[in-house]
């Protein structure tokens, strides 16, 4: 199966960058994550209160956007 994606450029220029740079955000997301992770683990509050704090907005961020990690 091959999938292709077609942009007018320069008119799309940005979306273009965005279907170009997906991988990286999802890698930028994924860290975002662990370190949370990490926090809410290994942290004295109210560190890991915030950090969990920020892990659920960030699930339900993604859940409304329907893209998972």
């Amino acid at each position: 199966m091959k999938a292709s994606l077609t942009f007018t450029l320069p008119e799309e220029a940005e979306e273009h960058r965005t279907a170009l740079d997906g991988h990286r955000w999802r890698t930028v997301v994924e860290e975002l994550d662990r370190a949370l992770r990490s926090t809410v683990k290994h942290s004295e509050e109210p560190y890991a209160s915030h950090a969990t704090w920020a892990r659920e907005l960030l699930y339900q961020v993604l859940k409304e956007n329907e893209v998972s990690l």
